[in-house]
């Protein structure tokens, strides 16, 4: 049984005749002729009897027409489906991310490919750098976002976003009240009870340790857990500011500006095994999404 010979019997039935539905295809009467008795073979029995000069359909077309007329619309709706996920309308795409990359632009990243493209369906894991690496291998994931630098030569960069990385504190830290760049960054370490060093990179975890002093009050933390000990204790930490900017706009934090601050990021690149041509639609409108965005490309 071929699509085209649904179609035929499913034009004829309409119509009423084999001369209008060849004129309809643009096709010849013999070969609508020829598909209607090809579709009776598979079907055991005639589906059309003559009435003058119109085609009615016989008990057997009748009861076989429903079901014709469905698997018709199941097909175009495949079709309709194959092509929306070709143009990268709709499917499905599965991406890693590092678990202090789950909030502020990411978060901006996926309501915006919510918005744009409803029917792309998005699943997330967290992991750090060497398990979203290793999902990248084991193909549960087709994107990852990472720490950069990464020295993985088999990951292609397809694009890099900068967060700065601010002082936070809780309002009775004993700067918050002093007016911003009146201070410098030895007296938030001499202040803060304890200062929480985070390790976001080589780079900035050098620069903490160069400002502090021997004998500094301090305690290092992963980055979540950081911020965590500040909202609920005491401290000041190094943290990125889309992960705090909720808490600063609703004021239960305070972000304080030494006079001496160096501009510090955390660089987290979007990679994958596939080159940008080789992605899949999906894939692609995610990364165009990325690159959409006012994220602060490197």
């Amino acid at each position: 049984m071929e699509i085209n010979q649904l179609i035929a019997f499913e034009l004829v039935s309409r119509l009423g005749s084999y001369s209008r539905a060849s004129r309809y295809l643009d096709v010849s009467q013999p070969t609508i002729s020829l598909r209607i008795k090809e579709l009776e073979k598979d079907v055991g029995g005639y589906l059309f009897v003559r009435a003058g000069k119109q085609m009615e359909l016989t008990d057997l077309g009748k009861g076989f027409l429903p079901y014709a007329r469905q698997a018709l619309e199941v097909l175009h709706k495949g079709r309709e489906r194959a092509l929306s996920i070709q143009e990268g309308k709709r499917g499905e795409i599965t991406i890693g991310t590092l678990p202090t990359f789950t909030s502020g632009h990411f978060t901006s990243i996926v309501r915006e490919m919510y918005n744009t493209y409803p029917d792309i369906n998005i699943a997330i894991h967290t992991g750090h750098n060497q398990q979203i690496i290793d999902m990248l291998y084991d193909g549960s994931i087709k994107l990852g976002m990472i720490t950069s630098p990464f020295f993985n030569k088999d990951l292609k960069k397809l694009y890099t976003i900068k967060e700065p990385l601010i002082f936070v504190a809780r309002r009775d830290q004993p700067l918050s009240g002093m007016k911003n760049r009146s201070y410098r960054v030895e007296d938030i370490y001499e202040t803060s009870k304890p200062y929480i060093m985070t390790d976001w990179s080589e780079e900035s975890k050098h620069w903490q340790r160069t400002h502090m002093s021997f004998g500094s009050d301090s305690i290092e933390l992963p980055p979540a857990t950081a911020l965590e000990f500040v909202q609920n204790y005491s401290g000041t930490a190094l943290l990125t500011e889309s992960m705090v900017s909720a808490f600063l706009e609703e004021g239960s934090l305070v972000k304080l500006e030494p006079n001496d601050m160096t501009a510090l990021y955390r660089e987290v690149a979007l990679v994958s095994l596939d080159s940008e041509q080789s992605l899949p639609p999906a894939a692609l409108r995610f990364l165009e999404t990325v690159r959409s965005g006012l994220w602060g490309q490197v």
